[in-house]
């Protein structure tokens, strides 16, 4: 007892020769003449480089237990201090910042008891979302110069017995997004639980609804706080507690929504949302569809939120049963909210929480209801369009070839076995897609020097332990950044890694449809700056090259109106002049669709038809210049691409006189064809300059 009183004394004396020994700030002299800042000078200057796993932590991640965010005191905030400042035992200065969006221009001030002034501790560059930074006070342990508000440089002695009691801190930011969480009204303490974890209860809480749980309360919390809601409030028809029709006063009301307690997040099944007092439990579409630009369906968030405040299923504040009511008055001034970019997180692309495969459903494409563009969120994600990617442009230099290639040339093949479909050439490989009946492969030669030497073959293939093969009569074939896509009638599309021919996965999953996971069969295939595109019998369907991964689900992005739906070849190109990919349709027509032009699961309407003479197979460009294969008498023609009408007809190239041409390439300056003669189906290698 007397070594802890002893102690005890000790360290108050301490405290106070220190404090007492500072009443006057300690002035310096000026900056030296170079105006740099000295090792042992405030303020910490940190820009987004600097962030690293000793300094930074990023809270609600993927991967964090559920120990920590159902742990008020770890994971907790109130929605008007959504920026958190603290100083631990250990003498670490913390913030941690509940926001899927960063602030920037950040300063941190200083106030010492004992001293006169605050002083510029910290500039920050930026805070980023969900950031906990932690930073070592440096006067703990040493002295510092630092810099008061009046301008002052003075020196901070050593204090090892600082605490939250004789040190304070205080934010200043010119960040408009940091004065709109300043203006919110509403004292909610927000945090995150599992509930009983049984029943409706039985799927927890994941970090992805933790995150878009503080989005809602965010936006929830400022709206209920802004002049606009109020108005619309005041303005709106009557308000009913009850079937009675009793009226609720408005002002009342709106108190008793800025001073309710809080709100504990959590995830249940069964129903769509469940709440009263704090609880607020909401299924997980409840948490990524209330954004104007994904469904905009906000009728569960308020309706359980209108629980919280003590109104039950009668009158107007729930199902609005004697008419429009608080559901529909909210939802009003949110969605006009998020659209003017007033809601602190206005729009899903701050998170992409649909994207996120760790959460329990697999909708992770939606189209938006209402379109939000902006710089800053361009910043974040690109822009609405998904071409994020490069072209690969590789594998299309050297010298033209001269062949024809035929089952002879294909080890213990016969005219039975061996009938190319289509043909791709990338560098001294060529990839001969065969759809012989009962033996459909890919035969892969090496045409270096003008060869045609037989290297392999893909017929089979294992896949989750199963030996798979083609579940349909193979159509296209195209190579891009070390991939092989190879589409077939079976409604896939596979994707093998081009140097080992492994199995990396596929889009579309066998079962002809019109799901996310789904395509109409699969005709043929392109890539381009980030997109692959598959002509199946009625759609264009466009994938996401970035996502593509072993093992992984691939979902259609996009797809293009109906084109019609009729037997026949399908084919398609891109036209890098103008950004517009062509296919072909055989009803005698060339569709044009602009890529640029996809949104996220919206319907890609054409640009433009051309009428053909003939039915067309495939098609590609070369130099501007736009060929097309077909029936007819015109089998293979030069065709103008902003009209459909033939060039040239060339069926004849120098020797070469073609029958039945269908697919084809042109790469490395040269003209891959197949040539689909009954019992003789070839593959022609011409020199581009032979078509002049």
């Amino acid at each position: 007892m007397r070594k802890k009183l002893f102690n005890s004394l000790c360290f108050l004396v301490c405290s106070l020769l220190l404090l007492t020994g500072c009443e006057k700030d300690q002035l310096l002299p000026t900056d030296a003449e170079d105006g740099n800042k000295t090792e042992n000078e405030l303020p910490i200057r940190l820009n987004a480089d600097d962030y690293d796993s000793d300094n930074t932590y990023y809270m609600l991640n993927d991967d964090e237990p559920s120990e920590v965010y159902f742990d008020r005191n770890q994971r907790s905030f109130y929605v008007n201090q959504p920026l958190q400042i603290s100083l631990d035992d250990d003498h670490y200065f913390m913030i941690r910042f509940y926001s899927p969006r960063e602030m920037s221009n950040v300063t941190v001030w200083a106030k010492i008891d004992g001293y006169d002034e605050e002083f510029r501790f910290m500039e920050l560059e930026k805070i980023m979302p969900f950031q906990q930074l932690r930073i070592k006070i440096p006067f703990a342990t040493n002295d510092i110069i630092a810099h008061t508000r009046s301008g002052k440089r003075i020196l901070i002695m050593k204090n090892p017995y600082l605490t939250n009691d004789n040190l304070s801190f205080e934010i200043e930011s010119d960040d408009p997004y940091y004065k709109i969480l300043q203006s919110i009204r509403c004292k909610w303490h927000i945090s995150f639980g599992g509930y009983s974890g049984v029943g409706q209860w039985g799927y927890k809480l994941l970090p992805p609804h933790a995150r878009e749980g503080v989005a809602l309360a965010l936006n929830m919390s400022y709206m209920y706080s802004s002049e606009e809601f109020e108005k619309a409030l005041n303005e709106f028809g009557p308000l009913h507690s009850d079937a009675n029709k009793t009226v609720i006063d408005k002002n009342a009301l709106l108190n008793r929504t800025l001073n309710h307690a809080g709100l504990h997040f959590g995830h249940c099944v069964g129903y769509n949302g469940l709440g009263g007092g704090q609880t607020y439990g909401l299924n997980e579409w409840c948490y990524i569809e209330h954004y104007a630009d994904d469904t905009n369906e906000t009728h569960t968030i308020f309706h359980e939120f209108a629980h919280c405040l003590g109104y039950g299923h009668n009158g107007n504040m729930t199902y609005e049963q004697t008419g429009p009511g608080w559901i529909t008055l909210c939802a009003n001034v949110y969605r006009s909210m998020s659209l003017n970019k007033k809601l602190p997180v206005y729009s899903r692309r701050f998170m992409h929480t649909r994207q996120n495969r760790k959460r329990y459903n697999s909708d992770i494409y939606r189209a938006s209801k209402y379109i939000i563009e902006g710089p800053e969120l361009d910043a974040i994600d690109g822009g609405l369009s998904p071409m994020r990617g490069a072209t690969d442009m590789g594998g299309n230099d050297g010298s033209p070839v001269s062949f024809k290639l035929q089952y002879t040339d294909v080890p213990g093949a016969t005219t039975a076995t061996f009938r190319p479909k289509d043909v791709y050439a990338y560098g001294d490989t060529l990839y001969v897609l065969n759809d012989a009946d009962n033996h459909f492969s890919l035969e892969i030669f090496n045409i270096a020097n003008g060869g045609k030497k037989h290297i392999g073959s893909i017929k089979k293939w294992k896949e989750d332990n199963n030996e798979k093969t083609f579940g349909g009569r193979p159509n296209g074939i195209i190579r891009a950044n070390d991939k092989i896509y190879i589409t077939h009638e079976g409604s896939r599309t596979e994707i093998f890694d081009a140097n080992d021919y492994q199995f990396i996965t596929c889009i579309g999953n066998g079962k002809w449809g019109t799901s996310l996971t789904q395509t109409v069969h699969a005709f043929d295939v392109t890539l381009y700056n980030g997109l692959v595109m598959i002509r199946d019998k009625r759609y264009v369907d466009f994938a996401e090259e970035q996502s593509i991964s072993s093992g992984s689900i691939q979902y259609i992005y996009a797809r293009s109106e109906n084109l019609g739906e009729t037997s026949g070849t399908y084919g398609m190109a891109m036209n890098d002049r103008n950004g517009l990919l062509y296919t072909t349709h055989p009803s005698r027509r060339i569709d044009i669709l602009s890529p640029a032009d996809i949104r996220e699961c919206a319907t890609l309407k054409r640009t433009k038809q051309l009428p053909y003479k003939n039915g067309p197979y495939a098609l590609d460009f070369y130099q501007g210049r736009m060929f097309v294969s077909s029936n007819g008498n015109e089998k293979f023609c030069e065709v103008n691409p902003d009209t459909g009408e033939i060039i040239k007809d060339l069926t004849t190239i120098g020797s070469v006189t073609l029958q039945a041409p269908e697919k084809f390439c042109i790469r490395r300056n040269t003209l891959f064809i197949t040539d689909r003669m009954k019992n003789a189906t070839c593959v022609y290698a011409i020199p581009m300059n032979e078509l002049i």
